[in-house]
């Protein structure tokens, strides 16, 4: 019988299964993977110490309220910025292959719900598959936008919601290091690799490298805004909420989406 053999091609064990090197270098990254969770499991651990009422748990309930006062602050503070009746700037973007488009294009025929969105963020994350249900439920009715802006937690630089590199566990766990793009190509293709891991197929505008949209929308991760065909704000969300929106879609059209114009010009 032939003595095993180890090549470049392939790694043979015993039992006669073969380990082609690609499946070695899957193999670390689901290591770090497999830590990261089990860093996950030890915080929530931690949690349920807490509960208990036992001590050595003030960091993380420190961490808690930061992180509540931190999310609650970014909701207000994306609130300041365009209300309701309100009309939305003229900015331009690009779209996925890189070229310019205008805002307005979005509520040029119908109206149009806006959503910030980067593959870093965790709310975004949470609610893509829900923002991709209300987007099929009302594809006749309103145009879904997702608006492509800054990481949340690029790996190379300052969270621009923390002033410091903030790398989140479940990022880690879902194997997402983004590092906050330089040139328009490069966050591009970061709107492209969240369409394709959700199969997303929403239109996609993506912010320019001085971030105006992300600017003009209130510097939050997950701003949600429904629009009227004139320009109009309808309705804004500090974080995108779908059940919310859902119920605002749904309200009767005359009082919420539709002007007399548009309803004039388009009967039902």
């Amino acid at each position: 019988m032939p003595s095993s053999r180890l090549t470049s091609a392939a790694i043979t064990s015993q039992s006669g299964m073969s380990f082609p090197p690609p499946f070695l270098c899957g193999l670390g990254a689901w290591l770090r993977r497999g830590l990261a969770a089990l860093r996950w499991l030890g915080s929530k651990a931690q949690r349920s110490v807490r509960r208990l009422g036992l001590p050595g748990v003030e960091k993380t309930n420190a961490w808690t309220i930061w992180y509540n006062e931190l999310y609650r602050s970014l909701g207000e503070r994306a609130l300041q910025f365009g209300q309701p009746g309100e009309r939305m700037p003229e900015l331009i973007l690009h779209d996925l292959e890189g070229n310019h488009q205008h805002l307005s294009r979005c509520w040029d025929k119908q109206p149009a719900l806006l959503v910030t969105m980067s593959l870093s963020c965790g709310q975004t994350r949470r609610h893509v598959q829900a923002l991709r249900r209300l987007s099929q439920r009302f594809e006749q009715n309103i145009n879904t936008v997702i608006i492509y802006v800054k990481e949340s937690h690029p790996i190379d630089a300052a969270s621009p919601y923390a002033d410091r590199i903030w790398v989140t566990t479940k990022n880690e766990i879902a194997g997402i290091r983004c590092a906050q793009p330089r040139t328009i190509e490069e966050r591009v293709a970061l709107a492209q690799q969240l369409k394709r891991r959700f199969r997303l197929s929403n239109s996609m505008l993506i912010d320019a490298l001085d971030d105006r949209a992300w600017r003009a929308f209130g510097r939050a991760p997950n701003v949600a805004i429904l629009v009227h065909p004139d320009g109009r704000i309808a309705l804004k969300q500090g974080w995108f909420e779908p059940q919310e929106m859902t119920r605002a879609i749904t309200a009767p059209w005359k009082n919420l989406l539709v002007s007399d114009d548009y309803r004039m010009s388009h009967p039902r």
